[in-house]
């Protein structure tokens, strides 16, 4: 189920109402079915996969606990986390597997004996869940979680519907104990969440959807456009991504918010960053902090020797790259992020530059960081985004991989075509959610936030966001959210 969709504004107002209304012990097995309906609105037969990591997943929690011998508890750590993975391995990496097949035998695509790889639609959100259940099985077997009361509560945690598709990344720490307490109407956690799901909707709907189509029609046909145009696409992409993304958050921790439950925040201004190491502390925070506890430290983090750090910093990017997906595109997106990082890190290790960096004034250098950090995070998507087009004077079918660079070449060499400017009115609305930013990344004036969402502006507000998206989800078809294919 969409979330920009008439059919979950529906959903949520009779969840929400009958969520508190219900007495303690029925409000979990509530949220629990709403949680498999929610999913089942994608394709109903994939609930039996959500169903499948949750009981794997606890069964595996179940023996870590309760057996003493060490050998054994490793046993059902390695069943947990592969009967996982073997979710991911089938489901979004079947078709690279298939072609790593035909490689090594030989097969081309015109062959009789080519193996053709299965049509499987990707379950939505399974990147999520299943990191999610990996972080829980062996947060437990570390001793660092309680293993949950019940699989009901585990079910709870595993598909807690604000979450479930497109994150934030969740750790038992983060909601498991909630569930075992009652939760009642409170006014605070009401404009608290109502107003973080606006900003989510102001981010999607109102900013992401509208700079859609201006992207996709450059990434779609390349050769049309001039080089400019190749740079206004990556540039509107990454706010198109945010917007998109961290809408999904936004309403997604201001539904659970309302409910009652307080869901880790899962970004955090990102476009204030100095550099890519802060803005990776920033961007898609419960992601790079899975990665950090489950990747990068149990690889020997930054313990070991400075060359061992900056191979385990490069891998974990490798590994971010791979979870997008198995297209070399992804793992060279990856790569690049690791690379700048590696940069980063190599640099500010001389103090001249540290000494260098003293002189100028703090707003200049500010200023230079942001820039910096945008256009990175902006270059890298030239991979990113691209797919599969064929060029029609040759009839030539490019993949991914090749388009990115066809695109990254045209951006560099001044190139011919159209030159593609959104509207005024669109620049309007991300001054608008940028001064929001602003304000609530300056501590100083972060109290107008807080004034205003006590005040009775914030139902205007409210009203506004939600009326205006209800008529284009009326008129339109709803655009899916960018992360759900991952």
């Amino acid at each position: 189920m969409l979330f920009n969709s008439i059919h979950f504004f529906i959903f949520i107002l009779i969840v929400v109402p009958i969520f508190f209304i219900l007495p303690e012990k029925y409000q979990r097995l509530w949220i629990f079915l709403c949680s498999l309906y929610f999913y089942a609105v994608f394709q109903f037969i994939y609930v039996f996969l959500l169903l499948y990591s949750i009981g794997i997943s606890y069964l595996s929690i179940y023996f870590i606990t309760n057996l003493n011998q060490i050998k054994l508890k490793k046993l059902f750590l390695i069943i947990g986390i592969i009967g996982n993975l073997l979710l991911l391995l089938i489901f979004k990496y079947s078709v690279q597997l298939y072609d790593v097949l035909n490689f090594i035998l030989g097969f081309e695509p015109c062959d009789k004996k080519y193996i053709q790889p299965p049509n499987i639609l990707l379950p939505m959100g399974i990147s999520f869940f299943c990191l999610q259940a990996i972080s829980a099985i062996v947060d437990i077997y570390r001793g660092i979680a309680e293993k949950p009361k019940n699989i009901l509560y585990f079910g709870l945690y595993l598909s807690f519907f604000p979450q479930l598709v497109a994150g934030p990344i969740l750790r038992t720490k983060d909601l498991l104990d909630q569930f075992y307490i009652e939760k009642r109407f409170d006014s605070n956690n009401f404009r608290n969440g109502l107003f973080q799901i606006c900003l989510g909707y102001l981010k999607k709907t109102l900013i992401a959807d509208q700079i859609s189509p201006y992207v996709d029609q450059i990434f779609q046909t390349p050769w049309e456009y001039h080089s400019i145009s190749m740079w206004i696409a990556v540039y509107l992409f990454s706010l198109q991504i945010y917007g998109d993304f961290s809408g999904y958050s936004d309403i997604a921790i201001g539904i659970a918010r309302i409910m009652g439950f307080e869901l880790p925040q899962n970004f955090n201004r990102p476009f204030f960053s100095k550099t890519m190491a802060e803005f990776w502390r920033r961007w898609h925070i419960s992601f790079s902090s899975w990665l950090r506890d489950y990747i990068y430290i149990p690889l020997g983090g930054s313990r070991i020797n400075t060359f061992r750090t900056y191979i385990n910093l490069f891998l974990t990017m490798l590994i971010s790259g791979l979870w997008h997906g198995a297209g070399w595109n992804y793992l060279l997106w990856g790569a690049l992020h690791g690379i700048f990082l590696l940069g980063e890190r190599f640099l500010l290790s001389f103090k001249k530059i540290e000494q260098i960096g003293s002189k100028i004034p703090a707003f200049i250098l500010s200023s230079i960081g942001i820039f910096y950090t945008y256009w990175v995070f902006s270059f890298t998507f030239f991979f990113f985004r691209a797919k599969p087009i064929v060029f029609p004077e040759t009839n030539f079918t490019a993949s991914s991989i090749e388009v990115a660079w066809y695109m990254v070449l045209r951006s560099i060499i001044p190139s011919p075509g159209k030159i593609v400017i959104p509207s005024l009115q669109y620049f309007v609305m991300i001054a608008i959610l940028f001064f929001i930013e602003y304000l609530m990344e300056n501590q100083n004036k972060k109290n107008y936030i807080k004034r205003f969402i006590q005040s009775d502006y914030l139902y205007v507000f409210a009203g506004v966001i939600l009326f205006t998206c209800l008529v284009i989800y009326s008129v339109s078809v709803s655009q899916p959210f960018v992360y759900f294919q991952f």
